[in-house]
């Protein structure tokens, strides 16, 4: 839910590195990235 209304709000983001570097932080009860490094505009373009 964050991250839809993250990209409404910015459009032109995108993965500043391939998804393939991505790293994850495990744990007993959650999952998630570590860092989610993006770049892009505003705007989208």
């Amino acid at each position: 839910m964050a991250l839809d209304a993250l990209l409404d709000r910015f459009p032109g983001l995108r993965l500043a590195v391939p998804e393939s570097r991505l790293t994850w932080r495990t744990g007993t009860l959650v999952r998630g990235l570590a860092a989610l490094p993006v770049t892009g505009d505003r705007h989208g373009s």
